[in-house]
């Protein structure tokens, strides 16, 4: 029987007007997030806002989202431009009670691949007890991890798994043969969902399903039970995908239809025009539900 692809979603974190996070709002994708049928959630990572959050922020929302998802798999991103911060993240989500966590490459300075060796050695020495996922991606951080590389990091004690944003499915596929048969492969491309199997890959890390988690739950049903006709599902991911388009503000947006007060984002992203607005609204028509 085919592998059911996992689906972690990525949560956005909710601002109230004056730019502080809102504990109401992000209670209320949480909620949205455990009733939706996902395995779990990533959370501050990229559609988190991650660089604008300050350590205090960061500890409290982890502590909101063990709470309220904690019978699911909870990614706590502690990633940030140096080890110094990315040590201190670790402590605190593991006192926090997080099981795993989430490291992005460096980013804004350039790296080499020994500065890459010795970043993940450190964060493999700091981790027992908790699994940690490499986080890719170039298109944000502007650091390349090579599949060679990364199958030397996968050797390191506590790296279960990587997170790879912003590449194509066969690139995807090229890590996934270097790497060990347990060993994690999830992409942020949720688009492929329903392709995973063609290169190996475990799952995806949606910010989509947050809003719509719909469409990527069906998809892996049908997978999972080995359903060949899946056309009309995977026109339903890409709708969500292409009329969302990963977007902060679009991805509010869309939560606020459902009566989620999710905000505005806190980073300068741009609001939707009328005609993504237009889009959005149709998107909701087809798949939103109300907020419970």
């Amino acid at each position: 029987m085919p592998k059911k692809p996992i689906i972690l979603t990525a949560l956005p974190v909710a601002f109230a007007d004056d730019g502080s996070v809102s504990p109401e709002g992000n209670t209320a994708i949480m909620r949205k997030c455990a009733a939706s049928g996902v395995d779990g959630a990533f959370v501050l990572g990229t559609t988190g806002e991650f660089p604008s959050l300050s350590e205090d922020e960061r500890q409290a929302l982890t502590r909101l989202s063990l709470d309220i998802l904690g019978d699911k798999q909870v990614v706590v991103h502690v990633g940030a431009a140096s080890l110094y911060q990315v040590e201190r993240l670790i402590q605190q989500a593991r006192a926090e009670g997080a099981k795993y966590v989430a490291a992005i490459t460096p980013y804004f300075l350039p790296s080499t691949e020994e500065a890459l060796r010795q970043f993940y050695a450190h964060i493999s020495d700091i981790s027992d007890g908790l699994g940690v996922f490499v986080y890719i991606f170039k298109a944000r951080t502007g650091i390349t991890v090579s599949p060679q590389l990364m199958a030397e990091l996968a050797k390191l004690p506590n790296i279960i798994g990587v997170k790879i944003s912003g590449e194509s499915l066969e690139t995807v596929g090229t890590y996934r043969q270097l790497l060990p048969p347990e060993f994690l492969v999830l992409t942020g491309s949720d688009r492929e969902i329903g392709n995973l199997d063609q290169v190996g890959a475990d799952g995806v890390i949606s910010g989509i399903a947050s809003v719509y988690p719909e469409p990527f739950v069906a998809m892996a049903g049908a997978v999972a039970r080995g359903e060949t006709d899946r056309a009309e599902l995977q026109a339903d991911v890409e709708a969500a995908v292409d009329g969302l388009l990963g977007d902060i503000e679009r991805l509010k947006t869309g939560l606020r239809l459902q009566g989620i007060p999710a905000g505005r984002a806190r980073m300068a992203v741009g609001l939707p025009d009328a005609e993504a607005l237009a889009t959005i609204e149709a998107l909701h028509t087809r798949f939103g539900t109300p907020a419970q």
